[in-house]
């Protein structure tokens, strides 16, 4: 491999001032070195899981933040990674994250009502370049842009770079174990990579928050590099509320301005803390965003802990502190309501395997009698099924088989998809509002679950079974039969009775299918 190759610890300062100059910062300051074809700084990366959900990049990004000024980092720094590995920053992560978008321009406009709701939908930008696609471009890094970065020029013997990765350093949030792992047998601690990076990076996690069960990956406390975090803990709405309790646990987000003397005024404490106050506001909205949405506003039954509560008291609190009229200037729920709002319309412009892999996680399971490894992926959609149906038939999206059953023009999308993903089991989630799929009315959801193999079959039968009461499975009155075999595997479609039970409890009840 060529010299310029190497990585070069040089020092990377990313304790500047601000939200927007830290992220400008972080993508200037690396990308156009990897461009060149040299890798000449080695931050530590902030990655959330190949879902790329808003609680995932929020994460990364607050993380990146905090801990980037704290100096625990020496001067390497934290860059936040979203984990979409074939979109660039810029217009297609507008499509594909419009609630990203609308929370982040909130969050840095003066203005709690800079977008209107028709103008949160992706596509209404005149010339493709408009003030949150420019945003995007120019203060977030994608895995598909770090790895045009790191993609070697063609005079680099690729054989060479297939046996020597680069070594790369991240801390995981919301999430706990990465896909690829840097030894066959998975039991290698804290060292693997994910999908974009697998050929020519290997990450060491040198932390990890998440709000999900363990999986063991992440090594013990003692085994991660001194100071950084290992918090895993199951139960929080939100991840990134962990992330601000951790944050403010270690000092580094403050309850109050400590150059501001006790007794001193509102409007003394705002012309004391100046611009300071202005990025504490940008922040604790944005943090703010995810934590309103996975909670529905602190509403959501059984998914709302005190670490949500406190969370968002806190960063509430900060807001009304750095705002010259109070808490009156801003109003929570309306700004939850639009950003939930870009979030339901998200899917209106994107295809059947875009909606399915949106918010998408797998995972590898070992059938302990033969050790032969079994995939399982979930999609979760805020639209119920036929929706997705009727998506699949529409012509603009590819869709070949015209004269078929519009079930089964959905079902082959889905065998497409589960296929290029090397799925032995695929399911569906959904969770809408029973009126209309677009939030309103009644909570609803359904479960599909189809196994790709016969050899599956007796296995899901168990899982329909063992899960029946739990999640409530009923008829889903839209499909003629509770389980089909027309299809390779057995395929079954449920109405979700009890809606509590969402991916977090569902997932482990597949998985444990598989390893009983």
């Amino acid at each position: 491999m060529p010299p310029d190759l190497n990585l070069n610890l040089s020092p990377l300062n990313l304790n500047s001032p601000g939200l927007l100059p830290f992220l400008k910062h972080a993508r200037t300051h690396i990308l156009p070195t990897f461009r060149n074809g040299i890798v000449t700084q080695s931050p530590i990366y902030v990655l959330g899981n190949q879902s790329a959900d808003l609680d995932s990049i929020i994460s990364a990004i607050l993380y990146s933040y905090f801990f980037s000024r704290s100096g625990d980092s020496g001067k390497r720094g934290y860059v936040p990674l979203v984990n979409l590995p074939d979109v660039p920053s810029g217009p297609e992560l507008r499509r594909l994250r419009p609630e990203f978008a609308c929370a982040l321009e909130l969050s840095v406009s003066s203005s709690s009502t800079t977008l209107s709701m028709q103008n949160n939908k992706p596509g209404k930008e005149k010339d493709g370049e408009d003030g949150i696609v420019k945003l995007l471009r120019e203060h977030i890094i994608t895995v598909s842009d770090l790895r045009e970065g790191l993609s070697p020029s063609p005079d680099v013997d690729q054989e060479e770079m297939k046996t020597k990765k680069l070594e790369l350093d991240c801390v995981m949030v919301d999430w706990n174990n990465l896909p690829h792992k840097s030894r066959p047998d998975g039991k290698e601690e804290g060292k693997g990579s994910i999908d974009g990076l697998s050929d020519l990076a290997t990450f060491t996690v040198n932390g990890c928050i998440d709000h999900r069960p363990d999986e063991g990956f992440v090594p013990p406390l003692e085994r991660l590099p001194q100071g950084n975090p290992r918090v895993i803990i199951s139960g929080p709405g939100s991840c990134t509320s962990l992330i601000v309790r951790e944050i403010r646990e270690r000092g580094l987000w403050p309850s109050s301005t400590s150059s501001v003397t006790e007794g001193h005024g509102q409007q003394q404490l705002n012309d004391e803390a100046g611009e300071e106050g202005k990025w504490e506001v940008q922040l604790a909205k944005l943090a703010l965003a995810s934590i309103l949405i996975d909670t529905t506003n602190l509403t959501a039954e059984g998914k709302v802990t005190d670490v949500d509560r406190d969370a968002v008291s806190f960063l509430t609190e900060r807001i009304s502190s750095f705002s010259a009229g109070g808490a009156g200037e801003w109003g929570r729920t309306a700004y939850f309501e639009q950003i939930q709002y870009a979030k339901a319309h998200s899917l209106d412009w994107l295809t059947v395997d875009e909606i399915m892999g949106r918010d998408y996680k797998d995972w590898t399971e070992s059938s302990p009698s033969s050790g032969e490894k079994r995939v399982v992926g979930i999609a979760s959609v805020v639209r119920p099924l036929k929706w997705i149906v009727d998506k699949a038939r529409n012509k603009d999206d590819d869709s070949t088989n015209i004269g078929g059953d519009e079930l089964k023009l959905f079902l082959d999308k889905l065998m497409k998809f589960a296929l290029e993903r090397r799925l032995d089991v695929v399911s569906v989630m959904t969770a809408f509002g029973s009126e209309d799929g677009d939030g309103e009315g009644q909570f609803s959801r359904e479960l599909l679950v189809w196994g790709l193999k016969d050899a599956y079959n007796d296995t899901l039968a168990n899982f329909a079974e063992t899960s029946k009461e739990q999640l409530g499975l009923q008829k889903w009155n839209d499909f003629p039969i509770e389980g089909s075999h027309e299809y390779t595997g057995g395929l079954y479609i449920w109405q979700q009775g009890n809606v509590s039970q969402s991916r977090k409890q569902v997932a482990p009840l597949l998985r444990q299918a598989f390893t009983n």
